[in-house]
């Protein structure tokens, strides 16, 4: 893969850097000297304090960069992108009361961004060295209240042969912020190694503008009126959803996760296009509709809730910024009464974009609200994730595009999951849907995490043919695993 940008992502960039430049309204309003946290950041930190820095919320992204890269030009892009992001060099201490407050490390003209540098050439294998190397970096537990959120590494494997490793915490960092920063990483390299000035505008707000906006939400009328909504919808759905598992729960998770694979071919991805027109809906809620239907049958109950992501850059001049905006919305559905799936999608339908419209009230705040009994070894409210992205990988990152240099993605394959499990599809150009199921390994086993890849594609398959199906007569094995069953139940009892 070239290291160009897909057409998608530079529509994306051009959107945001359009957008970036469209004035505000009115000034910048004045900063407290101590600017509090969003209430997302909240959480995160507290969750942080309490497990002494879990690992959970590193995010590790790493590049392979082949042809003749400019180290120096590139450290350079890094310190400028650093230097226009506050959110990059800002740390979380806490004050007398123990309340945490945002401070920025440096100022603009501070000292630059340190990129640890490897040199490899002379490792025995240079690329299992870079994996190590990447594999530490992912491990590295940071202490926010005194450091900054990023750290970064480049090791040297040869001539023209190079890996950049970034490690955000999550506190500072969500999917949309890994598209802006590969998109400025880039423009500004380019601008580096022509000795020139990246065509960068200048951002018209910082994350801490954000999080003094969302701090201003809390008590205003709307504010809670969306809270009673919230209050209202979750509070008749099952507290936890228990799926079933090949493992004991442990008391406090190590957040490791496997993966499982999923493919659903061009033809069922295209009657479950066709299906999601006919009901006004989208291939996202479709899809949604049918894991929900899924796990009610894996777990016998009807009134379950799924997290969703949403993007929280709800103003122009937040949408070009990097930071934690991301927000999870529980979206909750009713089985009881064994519905056909072409109503199942319709009440998908409702239910999404009703969150979507109360989605001011943060995930935490929510999770106050309702009070769900505090347990270290769950994720309150929702305990399974579901995503699909409109790329064609199935994943939300992209690649750095550097003139004559060739991208691609490099990992040490250590995945982790705050969920019991997170399902991740994508569309790909070829009409097929794709994605892969994260899952704890501290609950499931290999086999149990594909084979529920296996009946959610078959799930799909069936109600993309046949919509009227009601929950309970929609088949979870195909034609030939049924014929294998029978077979084997036939020589067993034989």
């Amino acid at each position: 893969m070239t290291g160009n940008l897909s057409d998608a992502a530079r529509r994306l960039m051009e959107r945001r850097l359009a957008g970036l430049s469209a004035p505000v309204g009115k000034e910048r309003d004045p900063r407290p000297e101590r600017p509090p946290l969003a209430p997302a950041q909240r959480r995160l930190w507290f969750i942080h304090q309490l497990t002494q820095g879990s690992l959970a919320y590193n995010v590790p992204t790493a590049y392979r960069l082949r042809g003749p890269l400019d180290t120096e030009a590139l450290e350079r892009a890094v310190h400028l992108v650093v230097r226009r992001h506050e959110v990059l060099r800002t740390c979380y201490p806490a004050d007398e009361q123990g309340e945490p407050f945002q401070r920025v490390l440096d100022t603009d003209a501070g000292p630059r961004t340190p990129v640890a540098r490897h040199d490899l050439t002379s490792a025995a294998d240079p690329v299992a060295e870079a994996l190590r190397i990447a594999g530490s970096e992912a491990d590295h537990r940071f202490r926010l209240d005194a450091e900054g959120p990023l750290r970064l590494w480049l090791a040297t494997l040869g001539p023209d042969d190079h890996v950049l490793g970034i490690v955000v915490h999550h506190i500072a960092f969500d999917r949309e912020s890994l598209a802006v920063l590969a998109g400025e990483l880039s423009a500004a390299y380019r601008a580096e190694a022509a000795a020139g000035t990246p065509e960068l505008p200048p951002l018209d707000a910082q994350y801490a503008d954000f999080a003094l906006w969302q701090s201003g939400l809390t008590g205003t009328q709307e504010y809670e009126k969306e809270l009673g909504y919230w209050r209202e919808t979750l509070g008749r759905l099952a507290p936890v959803l228990e799926l079933p598992a090949d493992h004991q729960r442990p008391k406090e998770p190590t957040y490791r996760a496997g993966e499982a694979a999923i493919h659903i071919d061009a033809e069922t991805a295209e009657r479950l296009r066709a299906l999601s027109t006919e009901r006004g809906a989208s291939l996202f809620m479709t899809c949604l509709a049918a894991f929900q239907g899924l796990l009610s049958r894996y777990t016998a109950e009807t009134a379950l809730a799924v997290g969703c992501p949403v993007n929280g850059r709800a103003k122009v001049a937040y949408e070009g910024l990097i930071g934690f905006f991301a927000n999870s919305l529980p979206i909750g559905v009713h089985l009881d009464d064994d519905p056909a799936f072409a109503a199942m999608v319709d009440r998908a339908r409702e239910s999404l974009l009703s969150a979507h419209a109360h989605q001011n009230v943060p995930f935490d705040r929510i999770v106050r609200e309702l009070s769900p009994v505090r347990d270290l070894s769950r994720n309150p409210l929702v305990q399974v994730w579901f995503d699909l992205d409109a790329g064609d990988t199935g994943t939300a990152a992209d690649l750095l595009a550097l003139p004559g240099v060739r991208s691609e993605y490099f990992t040490e394959g250590r995945v982790r999951t705050r969920f019991d499990a997170e399902m991740h599809l994508g569309e790909r150009a070829d009409g097929t849907i794709t994605g892969r199921l994260l899952y704890a390994q501290d609950l499931f086993a290999a086999e149990t995490a594909n084979g529920l890849c296996e009946h959610y594609a078959n799930f799909l398959a069936a109600v993309a043919a046949d919509p009227g199906l009601r929950l309970s007569r929609v088949p979870l094995f195909s034609a030939r695993q049924r014929s294998t069953l029978l077979d084997d139940w036939s020589v067993g009892s034989g």
